[in-house]
């Protein structure tokens, strides 16, 4: 097994405690006129959520490990779970990257509790509050999704464990209540980042093309969803639970 950098773990409390102070310096810079600058572009995502990987497990190593050890990853994962297929996997890792950041945007976590382990989506809903009650929202103007691939991947300590690299393209900045922009980048910008999804390593993929009809968590209309879909009445994503995989942490590279 390849040596790998085990994240430190980081109490949710501190992870409160640290939002809460990021927000509070953000709105000292907004009124000083800080946090935006015509020259030099911050490119700091105003997301606060990363999360990390399930207790007792880790990441893959991507630069030590390198494409051989991601191949043996995903020859681990296929070992017990024949019906695994990268492309497949990866075409509903981008539609889960939109209801997520969806989510964010809209300031619903219930779009996005379906897709996410526990702490990070808590870490979400922690910083949506945060915004909802100083009646600030995020916004990602052109948000595209340019590419992704598995980039590192293992079995492992009980969990099949999966990197996504993600390349995507967006401008991102937070708007107050009255509609001014108080930080971020106006203009959009290339940036990567590191989905690591992970699955207990007994789990089996689903059989792909089963319909069924669930609630709406926007709008509670009825929505006919295989993994994904969108509600044809109000536009929002609704996530059917059958991909297996949860969203366990988020790098920025």
């Amino acid at each position: 097994m390849p040596t790998c950098r085990v994240a430190l773990p980081i109490g949710l409390v501190d992870r409160f405690k640290d939002l809460t102070d990021w927000l509070t310096e953000g709105e000292a810079a907004a009124s000083q006129g800080d946090l935006m600058s015509s020259d030099v572009a911050l490119h700091r995502p105003s997301r606060r959520w990363y999360g990390q990987v399930m207790p007792g497990s880790w990441a893959p190593n991507i630069d030590s490990d390198g494409v051989d050890g991601k191949l043996s990853g995903v020859a681990a994962v296929q070992a017990h779970d024949p019906a695994f297929d990268e492309n497949v996997f990866l075409a509903q890792v981008q539609r889960l990257f939109f209801a997520v950041l969806e989510a964010w945007t809209a300031l619903k976590p219930a779009l996005s509790q379906g897709v996410m382990a526990s702490l990070i989506w808590e870490e979400q809903q922690a910083q949506i509050a945060a915004y909802q009650q100083r009646g600030w929202h995020n916004v990602l103007p052109k948000l595209a999704f340019t590419s992704a691939v598995v980039a590192g991947a293992l079995c492992g300590s009980g969990f099949d464990t999966i990197t996504v690299r993600i390349n995507a393209s967006s401008a991102d900045y937070d708007l107050d209540s009255g509609g001014q922009v108080i930080g971020g980048e106006t203009q959009p910008w290339d940036w990567t980042e590191d989905w690591i999804f992970q699955r207990p390593s007994t789990a089996q993929t689903g059989r792909a093309g089963t319909i069924t009809s669930q609630a709406c968590p926007n709008c509670g209309a009825s929505v006919n969803v295989d993994i994904t879909s969108i509600c044809p009445f109000c536009d929002a994503a609704v996530i059917s639970g059958k991909f297996g995989w949860l969203l366990t942490r988020i790098d920025r590279v």
